[in-house]
């Protein structure tokens, strides 16, 4: 074979190794709604409506460039949907009904931390009674800070007053009043206490995925002790911020906070807002060499 023939046949068979123009990896999620009393810690329950039977719902994880497919079953009497911040759709593609299950398409073009949450009317209830989680959009490229130790914290509220025995029932007046009985991390008073610290390790990059599901407050994340390396409003690498100790993240936002600490310890993690501290908004890192 001469080197004309030879060369167009090396050509031929890297055409039909490569992928077709514009494909992408696709990454498929299936969520089901599922009424459930869960579980907040303390001895208490809340009468939730759920996205797996879990408040948060289950994290999405992606990378930029992926094609998303996204299903939606509801097999309860009311109207939910899913609305992913990540995607770029027109809202008729995040409503639901209760005859139909709901499913949609979107290419993850803009890394960063999001939420999701049900699309479900008065959407201050669905998030409030805990239809919400958290979708991480990894950029194409990696973290340009490379590999470190990743955390996913979701903070969000919860209305109502409890019963004697611990049951919550939502409370839709406080809702629209904005006065939550507990502000938690990642669906549970004290899931990260003292008796439950996250491990973390001296010298070592730390990442964490802040999601704030709301529905209603702010909220401004610090670390006691630490002044963060980056910070990614939004969780985005286009948007870094450099040696600063907190930052205020609104309702259904998210960002990333990166850190090292130089001490074995204890680093308490919090809301800054003290009424959402004392209400629950709290937790411990606990380093080791």
């Amino acid at each position: 074979m001469n080197k004309a023939a030879l060369g167009i046949v090396l050509v031929l068979l890297a055409a039909a190794s490569a992928p077709a123009l514009g494909q992408a990896p696709v990454k498929t999620f299936t969520v089901t709604v599922e009424k459930k009393r869960v579980d907040i810690g303390d001895g208490m329950t809340y009468d939730a409506w759920t996205f797996n039977g879990t408040v948060p719902g289950p994290q999405l994880r992606i990378r930029q460039g992926d094609e998303v497919s996204v299903e939606l079953l509801n097999h309860t009497p009311d109207a939910h949907g899913l609305n992913i911040h990540a995607a770029q759709l027109p809202e008729k593609y995040f409503g639901g009904d209760t005859k139909n299950p709901l499913n949609y398409k979107f290419r993850a073009e803009v890394p960063g931390v999001f939420v999701y949450h049900c699309n479900g009317i008065p959407i201050l209830d669905h998030i409030g009674h805990g239809m919400y989680g958290a979708v991480i959009v990894d950029p194409k490229e990696g973290w340009p800070s490379g590999e470190a130790q990743e955390i996913t914290l979701v903070q969000s509220e919860f209305y109502g007053t409890p019963r004697p025995n611990g049951r919550i029932i939502p409370d839709h007046t406080k809702m629209l009043e904005g006065h939550p009985d507990f502000v938690v991390f990642n669906g549970e008073l004290n899931k990260s206490g003292a008796e439950h610290p996250i491990p973390i390790k001296v010298g070592k990059p730390v990442r964490v995925f802040f999601v704030n599901a709301g529905p209603n407050l702010t909220s401004t994340f610090h670390v006691a002790g630490v002044i963060f390396s980056t910070v990614y409003q939004g969780g985005n690498p286009a948007n870094p911020l450099h040696g600063i100790d907190n930052l205020g993240v609104g309702p259904s936002a998210g960002a990333v906070f990166e850190f090292k600490v130089s001490a074995p310890g204890d680093y308490r993690f919090m809301d800054l807002d003290r009424a959402h501290q004392y209400n629950g908004a709290m937790g411990i890192f606990h380093a080791e060499p």
